[in-house]
């Protein structure tokens, strides 16, 4: 095994237990001892399933190596036995690593997370776009705000009253034909009209 010692805890969770919760500070990483271990992210209100980790998997580490927050959910799929090996023992490893190895590997994690953000916001259904063009839209009426030219604020709020109103004849329409791909941007801000 990598890593042993007094430090790495065995830890058992009952299916649907939280192994730790997205946005949480990274003290430690984990290995799938047995049961299975799904990594979860909340998504505009909605649960997404992002991997299922079964035996020897690994999970928890990037938090771990790049001083980030979890980037998503862990959470027992079926009664898991996990080992728990704290931050101080992967630091530790880390540091026996040539420094060309070291910078790369926070390369990898920070691509990672980077493209991680992306997928996940990205739309997939028709629903999903229309969703997304809502949201752009509701910071359109934001920044109506601080435009200064009288005339011009007219003219940008009647032709979002316009948007606003295409948005949700296009939202109507789109909900009761279905779209065989899922739905990832679930609403959005509403408008100040």
């Amino acid at each position: 095994m990598l890593f042993h010692g007094d430090d790495v805890r065995k830890e058992h969770y009952y299916k649907g237990a939280t192994i730790f919760f997205e946005g949480d500070p990274g003290d430690a990483m984990f290995i799938v001892e047995s049961g299975s271990v799904g990594i979860v992210k909340e998504v505009e209100g909605e649960t997404i399933r992002l991997a299922t980790l079964n035996g020897g998997e690994l999970f928890g580490e990037m938090a771990i190596i790049d001083g980030g927050n979890r980037m998503a959910s862990a959470v027992a799929q079926e009664d898991s036995v996990v080992l728990r090996v704290p931050r101080e023992m992967l630091e530790a490893k880390l540091a026996e690593c040539d420094p060309f190895l070291q910078a790369l590997i926070k390369i990898f994690i920070n691509n990672l997370r980077n493209v991680h953000q992306a997928y996940v916001k990205r739309p997939r259904s028709m629903l999903d776009h229309v969703n997304a063009i809502s949201f752009h839209i509701s910071g359109l009426w934001r920044a109506l705000k601080i435009i200064e030219d009288a005339g011009v604020r007219e003219d940008v709020r009647e032709t979002l009253k316009s948007m606003d109103t295409m948005i949700k004849t296009l939202e109507r329409v789109l909900k009761i034909h279905d779209d065989p791909r899922r739905d990832v941007i679930i609403g959005s801000e509403p408008s100040p009209s």
